[in-house]
């Protein structure tokens, strides 16, 4: 298990619940405001973070990989993990939004949310589950490549898409204007998801899978520090150059440079760092790392009903230190939440979900398995 992967994906989903709590809270002078004000400039790119880590772990654990039998074997484990750690927040969001948002429960459509079918947003149960549909894409167009491609020749496939993506997006983005405010709205849904510049995250982290296999010896705290420092300047750069609106789907191609490309960098040096020996702790980043999932999912619905209950309008009367502090516990609370429900019904669930598709135990790949 490569822990340094697993801290970095706890980091990335409390980044998406700072975000979402930033958003609720009124400026202060306290000291903590920083942190807030950074998690609203930058916490949404948390998201970017999770395509990256998905990009790579599948190319990472399917190196070995060809051909029908394990192409079906890589699909089947992708989606028993995917449903497993979805469908109980699915049951959970229809209880929660049925009585605080029913507006939003009767427009959405209940059998395309349930199998994460793409569609629009205002469509969508739990609308945070918009990346999970990018997420099954990707397992679709990893399973074919598995299918049809040699581990050689799919990373050969994987950097041509890439490129031809990139050529296609950078046009549609700075030539053709597609994503301009007055064009966006003009185009289908199906153009912007299957072509969409998120997938560039995606064959990024799969491309710095394979280049890490061949290279696994060179810069690792330098590319941290490096990534580290851009990602945190893409909270100044959204500030500054876009209003703080980087996240609107008009800049997505400019976001997936901003925070997707570093994402790459952190990656790739927290992967050397811990070959080099510089580890997370093993036991905190397996658990919160594993947890990761029910975070992402859970925190909306927790806010949801803290919102909705007036709680965040009495928090909102108290000082600045008191105000932070609460929403500080808060943050603790839906971790907490979340690990316990990793624990206890997460992974039992994702067993069960294996047990029942006949899917044996993967073989072991040595010290740096995910």
């Amino acid at each position: 298990m490569l822990y340094n992967i697993q801290f970095l994906r706890f980091v990335a989903a409390m980044l998406v619940v700072l975000y979402h709590c930033a958003g609720r809270i009124p400026a202060n002078d306290s000291i903590f405001q920083a942190i807030f004000s950074t998690g609203e400039s930058l916490g949404f790119a948390g998201v970017d973070i999770f395509f990256v880590i998905s990009g790579f772990i599948m190319a990472h654990t399917s190196s070995n990989h060809t051909g029908l039998t394990d192409s079906i074997d890589f699909a089947r484990r992708r989606l028993a993990r995917i449903f497993s750690g979805y469908w109980p927040f699915f049951v959970l969001a229809i209880v929660i939004f049925a009585y605080f948002r029913p507006e939003h429960f009767a427009d959405s459509n209940l059998l395309k949310s349930f199998f994460l079918w793409p569609q629009p947003l205002n469509l969508v149960l739990l609308e945070i589950t918009w990346t999970l549909s990018f997420e099954l894409y990707f397992y679709l167009l990893f399973s074919l490549l598995i299918l049809f491609f040699s581990p050689r020749n799919r990373y050969r496939i994987v950097l041509l898409a890439f490129l031809s993506l990139l050529v296609f997006n950078l046009y549609h983005h700075f030539v053709a204007h597609s994503f301009s405010v007055d064009n966006i709205y003009y185009l289908t849904f199906w153009s912007q998801f299957l072509t969409s510049p998120f997938l560039l995250e995606f064959f990024a982290g799969a491309l710095v899978a394979w280049w890490l296999a061949r290279k696994p010896d060179g810069p690792a705290l330098i590319w941290f520090i490096a990534g580290t420092v851009l990602f945190l300047a893409g909270g100044w750069i959204n500030e500054w150059l876009y209003s703080g609106l980087i996240e609107q789907g008009y800049h997505v191609v400019p976001r997936v440079f901003v925070y997707g490309f570093p994402a790459c960098m952190i990656l790739a040096g927290l992967v050397r760092m811990e070959k080099m020996g510089m580890q997370a702790p093993a036991r905190f980043s397996a658990l919160t790392g594993g947890a990761s999932y029910a975070i992402y999912l859970s925190h909306i619905l927790i806010l949801t009903v803290v919102w909705n209950t007036g709680l965040n309008q009495h928090i909102a009367s108290w000082s600045g230190w008191m105000i932070m502090a609460a929403y500080l516990l808060l943050m603790m609370f839906i971790l907490g939440y979340s690990v316990f429900h990793f624990m206890f019904l997460e992974r039992p669930l994702h067993q069960l979900f294996k047990r029942w598709l006949g899917l044996k135990p993967a073989l072991p790949r040595g010290p740096n398995q995910v």
